[in-house]
């Protein structure tokens, strides 16, 4: 059974009070801007401010394990503290200070020197020795220097962090004016039984029949403990306006919680302390913009920072949804399914935020997925919910923090009993969504009908959604059933489409072809779509790719068609290429007469592939294409010019490809000329003939 003890009462329950050797440092006194930033809030605002107005505080609690020992027929009772060590130091120090400012440290001494750094030589007899040897203080304010110019005082002492630490929080209290020009009479305060000041709950771990590496895992934080504690000691203070959540958040932050996340700390660390500031951190920032303003000129940028956190759980249900996302990790663990385009699920992206990693189609996902829980929904309607979430963070260019609060407040909208394809097919205001693409959105809601409608394609149209290339975005596949061609495609209107189950397995069968279209990245057809709707001409002599061509109308009009032929893709490949080029040789006697660029191009590609036998790689050697004026050592084919061109249009320029750069000022690069324009080498007389005779052949 727990029981409140102030620290005057647990030195004398015990004969000793021992801080074992598995404890760090003392660290409330680190020398560090954060530390010094808690030392001076714990002390000058929180100890101090109770003792002005009169109040007494709770410090959590202190857990640790009693030993029986018997040394020289003397039998001892000593308590080991295995979490709460740095409060205990705290209040030693607190209890020696306030004993030499009332001139009654000998009153103190006997209790107080059974508080003990036992394993830790140096913290062992600066302790004593302030008992000992410093009986009063001529200068309170300046005790830290007056103990380090004391006769007894050991220079190689400021070796050890802990006495280090224990010095620089004297100075703290010392220099505190409410501490130092106060009355006599704290002293009693600290000591009084019946009414305690400064008291905290003691656990013995024993009764529990808890063992040594399940302290370990509970508390052995390492050095980042005391940032810890003090933490947690300063957060208790912000939701103390709620007891019963206060005391249900310290029970979950020592037991339950630390199980939770166990497996998430580091492999050479016995805390997790990282991973549930990480994870406190991301749902505080979540919460934060869920209720901040929309474009506001400014935002929080630390969500660590107490004066954040007090807003933020200052507000009672937001400080129950943080119980509930810190509860939640044990249902997330069991959540493996693939809901993301790499292969991310709750529980790998839960992974991710307790390591620190942040990616906003992730975050909106695994907070939104707090939130249907939290709200109580169907857990069978949870996966269509976050499907839904993800189609439309992840194709919303501007998904900006300042968007951040309208976009969350969109979502909240179709939180719902009911599953969300039923709530968005029922939807007669886009506005309920605003904020995100608005065709995007629009497509959801086609979508949401559709499955409705044919529930037995649900699952068809769930892997287009969730191929890599669309990641969401169908719309351009979903008119693919309903035109001819690529010109005819740009008529479609998503809106207007009258699916039934033909048009519908027709789809399913365009997107297998497209999958099988897509492997090695479109290398396969990518030399067949330079005369399609996929590259654009410019005014400044270039071709250039769509950079979003892995849904472009030209591929996904491809891919029906080969699906259509019923040929295997090499067949289909070869019968277009050769219609292309007999097509060609009808409309033109001679091939070097053409103009139109794409179709240079696509003629020089099919020497490429079938006259030369060369892979892909040796035309392509980048995506993009420009033409350069005509140098010795080169020739085009082509005698007439690009059609279109300002530059060339009567001449026969040269061809150079490109990527992210093109620049005219650095002349003709042989590195990316295509081969059959560079002269010499083992090249073919008569190229345009070869390849005619190539597609006559049955």
């Amino acid at each position: 059974m727990n029981k409140k003890y102030t620290f005057w009462e647990l030195c004398n329950s015990y004969d000793k009070i021992e801080i074992p050797i598995i404890q760090r440092d003392y660290a409330q006194g680190r020398n560090t801007a954060d530390v010094q930033k808690l030392r001076d809030k714990f002390i000058n605002n929180f100890l101090m401010g109770a003792f002005e107005k009169d109040e007494n505080i709770e410090l959590d609690f202190i857990y640790g394990s009693v030993l029986k020992e018997t040394k020289d027929d003397l039998k001892q009772t000593i308590f080991i503290p295995l979490d709460g060590q740095q409060r205990l130091t705290t209040l030693f120090l607190l209890y020696f200070l306030v004993g030499v400012k009332e001139k009654r440290l000998n009153e103190l001494k006997s209790t107080l020197s059974r508080f003990t750094y036992e394993t830790r030589p140096s913290a062992h007899d600066f302790c004593n020795s302030l008992l000992l040897k410093m009986d009063e203080i001529p200068d309170f304010s300046q005790i830290k220097p007056e103990i380090e110019d004391a006769v007894w005082f050991n220079e190689e002492w400021k070796n050890d962090p802990t006495v280090s630490g224990m010095l620089l929080m004297l100075d703290t209290l010392a220099k505190n004016e409410k501490l130092s020009k106060a009355k006599n009479g704290l002293l009693d305060r600290l000591i009084n039984q019946e009414n305690k000041f400064i008291s905290f709950y003691f656990t013995d771990l024993d009764q529990f029949g808890l063992t040594e590496n399940l302290y370990i895992r509970m508390n052995a934080r390492g050095k980042m403990l005391t940032d810890f504690e003090n933490f947690k000691s300063e957060f208790s203070k912000i939701i103390r306006y709620n007891h019963t959540l206060l005391e249900l958040v310290k029970d979950k932050i020592e037991y339950e919680w630390v199980e939770n996340l166990w497996e998430y700390r580091t492999d050479s660390s016995y805390t997790i302390d990282d991973p549930f500031m990480q994870l406190l951190s991301f749902v505080t920032e979540m919460l934060y913009f869920k209720d901040a303003g929309f474009r506001a000129d400014s935002y929080e940028k630390d969500f660590l920072d107490f004066r954040v956190l007090k807003t933020i759980y200052s507000i009672e249900e937001n400080l129950k949804i943080l119980v509930f996302a810190f509860d939640f990790i044990k249902d997330v663990k069991t959540y493996k399914q693939a809901l993301l385009w790499e292969g991310e699920s709750l529980s790998s992206i839960l992974k991710d935020i307790v390591n620190g990693k942040r990616d906003i189609n992730q975050s909106f996902v695994f907070f939104l997925t707090i939130l249907y829980c939290y709200n109580k929904k169907p857990l069978e309607h949870l996966t269509d919910f976050i499907r839904v979430v993800r189609n439309l963070i992840a194709n919303t260019d501007d998904n900006s923090r300042r968007e951040w609060p309208r976009l969350l407040s969109s979502l909240q909208n179709i939180i719902s009993d009911k599953n969300v394809y039923n709530v968005l097919s029922e939807l007669n205001d886009e506005n309920l969504l605003t904020g995100f693409n608005i065709e995007q959105r629009r497509e959801e809601i086609f979508k949401s009908k559709l499955y409705l409608n044919f529930p037995d394609f649900q699952k068809g149209v769930f892997k287009i959604e969730d191929n890599k290339n669309f990641r969401g975005n169908i719309s351009n596949i979903l008119k693919s059933p309903f035109a001819k061609n690529e010109k005819e495609y740009t008529d479609v209107v998503l809106s207007e489409l009258d699916f039934n189950e033909s048009k519908l397995k027709s789809l399913i069968s365009i997107f297998n072809g497209y999958e099988e279209l897509s492997q090695k990245d479109f290398n396969p057809i990518w030399g067949n779509l330079i005369i399609t709707g996929l590259y654009k001409q410019t005014y400044d002599s270039r071709l250039i790719v769509d950079e979003d061509y892995e849904k472009h109308p030209s591929i996904i009009m491809f891919a029906k068609k080969y699906v259509l032929s019923k040929l295997t893709l090499v067949e289909y490949i070869i019968k277009i290429q050769k219609e292309f080029i007999l097509k060609k040789h009808s409309e033109y006697n001679d091939f070097s007469c053409i103009q139109k660029v794409k179709e240079q191009l696509y003629i020089y590609y099919i020497i490429n592939e079938r006259i030369y036998e060369k892979k892909f790689s040796d035309f392509f050697k980048y995506y993009n294409f420009g033409w350069l004026q005509k140098e010795t050592g080169y020739k085009s084919f082509f005698t007439e010019g690009i059609e279109g061109c300002q530059f060339f249009s009567t001449s026969n320029p040269i061809f150079q490809l490109y990527n992210l750069q093109f620049r005219y000022n650095l002349g003709i690069n042989e590195n990316n000329t295509l081969d059959i324009e560079i002269i010499g080498g083992n090249k073919k007389r008569d190229p345009f003939d070869l390849v005619i005779k190539w597609a006559s052949k049955n």
